[in-house]
């Protein structure tokens, strides 16, 4: 049985059996304690890793694609590949592809590779993102207009039919029908209210429903105002929703996630929202995404003609440094933003902390947060190793 021991560790978002430990076993792919069982052969590979932070690998639930490479425009294993030799090399060991609004071919497209790369790498890739086509004409951001409409009878045939590849779904709840989310939510399709201009009624009937996630707080959304707080009131004053933030510090200004903090705690977690600029040494001044085309401006980001925000170059790694510079955040309250948090939104079971049992997705950092190691699914490799 191989067994590597990591020793020598400052351990984040750990169970209470690692609380007080400093070092960690990976076995059979596994996070296990060291106990002197694990030693007694002498067949242990034990490495020091002097004093650096150790703690799960980073779960990026919005990725529209890095390192060159982009799932919307493109949605193929070959993509999906590319994209997760990046986020690998940058601590991103989970992470959910996503495909906004667009024909229905591209979208057959997207979920047919996913189930595909899901079967290759079922630890790294829970399933798909559908962000859209069932969402808000107002509040689209860069989602082509005319590939907006609202929820068919065919469309809950094509869900249910992928029902595994799905992660989950952005919709607002004011094009969806209430009898359709319901069936949807019965078919156990997880769903996430966002780009909408939701009710403050209407989302916390959705709420009441099942939904328990909120896609990009603040962004995609109406602003609440003082007789209608809307869907980031709604959010706000829930007990039990999970709502991501865009951690790049444009999309949302630090003194609005100190507040949805100070809220909703631990249930607020971070989304990249990365686009394939993301990772490039020498990015384009435009690039294109799903027939709209997307500027790089230096100061506000990457933003269509219009000025609408259409996501990030930044992996989570950067929003953690962000939470942590910006925000007021301790770095485990940062890290548990990246990793046990959003693995709660969405339901992964053995994934985002460090308890044993646990597939070992690890990140290995010192304390200037350059990044030393990454271990996947129980593979341990140096920084080095993977480029």
């Amino acid at each position: 049985m191989a067994v590597t021991v990591l020793r020598n560790a400052q351990l984040h978002i750990t169970s209470e059996e690692f609380v007080d430990a400093s070092a960690i076993a990976i076995m059979d792919r596994r996070i296990a304690p060291v106990n002197p069982q694990i030693l007694e052969d002498g067949t242990a590979d034990e490495i020091d890793v002097k004093g650096m932070h150790v703690c799960p690998g980073f779960i990026d639930l919005l990725v529209n694609g890095c390192g060159g490479a982009s799932f919307i425009q493109n949605p193929s294993v070959e993509t999906l590949e590319q994209m997760r030799r990046w986020q690998t090399q940058h601590g991103t060991t989970t992470f959910v592809p996503t495909m906004i609004s667009g024909p229905r071919e591209t979208l057959s497209k997207a979920v047919t590779a996913v189930a595909e790369f899901m079967e290759k790498h079922p630890t790294i890739c829970p399933g798909i993102h559908l962000e859209g086509p069932f969402i808000s004409q107002t509040h689209k951001g860069f989602h082509p207009s005319g590939y907006i409409r609202p929820f068919t009878q065919a469309d809950l045939d094509f869900i249910n039919s992928y029902h595994d590849v799905i992660a989950y779904m952005t919709v607002a709840p004011e094009v969806i029908k209430a009898k359709n989310m319901v069936e949807l939510l019965n078919s156990h399709i997880t769903l996430s209210l966002g780009h909408s201009a939701t009710t403050y009624f209407e989302a916390t009937q959705s709420f009441k429903a099942g939904v328990k996630n909120v896609t990009h707080l603040f962004n995609g959304m109406r602003a609440p105002v003082g007789r209608e707080p809307g869907l980031v009131g709604a959010t706000l004053q829930s007990e039990r929703v999970y709502a991501s933030i865009i951690g790049d510090g444009k999309h949302v200004h630090p003194a609005l996630v100190k507040l949805a903090k100070q809220a909703i705690g631990n249930r607020l977690y971070v989304v990249s929202d990365s686009q394939s600029i993301a990772g490039m040494s020498k990015p384009p001044s435009s690039f294109v995404v799903g027939g709209t085309e997307i500027f790089v401006d230096h100061k506000r980001g990457l933003i269509d003609a219009k000025g609408s925000y259409a996501g990030t170059s930044i992996c989570l790694f950067d929003a953690v440094k962000f939470l942590i510079q910006s925000c007021d955040y301790s770095i485990d309250e940062a890290l548990y933003a990246v990793t046990y948090a959003p693995a709660k939104a969405i339901g992964l079971q053995d994934l985002g902390r460090i308890e044993s049992g646990f597939i070992a997705d690890l990140v290995i950092f010192d304390d200037d947060f350059k990044l030393q190691y990454v271990v996947q699914n129980g593979f341990v490799k140096s920084v080095a190793e993977l480029i």
